[in-house]
């Protein structure tokens, strides 16, 4: 299993978008995409620095965009306290928008218990099920900071 934060050539795979919002509180959507035909990784590998999500900030949600299916690809979405906490094993097979879901998001329907980060903290993606070769897929995060 590897662990990386940047594409082959040097570029970092974690930029995530500005606060659009002059004052706090700010609510915002942080995202990132990760294309796997600029770096195509091995079932188990790790981005650990995907989203910086700064401090004082409370998610919301999360969205994974999938752009580009690849068949038994699924992919986890969370922290390093609990990697999976987002998004949990979303399959890659087909393309569209699905709502994140794992143990830090309510499945039932309603809306999610939000999660309070006092610190900077990375999330991060794991890809699992089989080698990414051409999987290439947006994760959206819903953030409001108080400062």
């Amino acid at each position: 299993m590897a662990t990386f934060t940047t594409y082959l050539d040097g570029t970092p795979v974690g930029r995530s978008g500005g606060a659009n919002a002059a004052s706090l509180p700010a609510f915002t959507v942080f995202e990132n995409t990760y294309d796997s035909a600029t770096l195509p990784v091995t079932s188990g590998d790790s981005c650990t620095e995907f989203l910086k999500i700064p401090a004082g900030s409370w998610v919301l949600g999360v969205q994974i965009t999938v752009e580009t299916a690849e068949a038994t690809v699924t992919v986890d979405v969370g922290d390093s306290t609990d990697p999976n906490g987002f998004v949990a094993a979303q399959s890659t097979a087909v393309a569209g928008r699905f709502a994140g879901v794992g143990a830090y998001l309510d499945t039932a329907g309603a809306m999610p218990t939000p999660v309070y980060y006092a610190a900077d903290t990375w999330l991060q993606f794991t890809v699992a099920g089989a080698n990414a070769t051409v999987a290439k897929f947006r994760v959206a995060v819903a953030v409001a900071n108080a400062g």
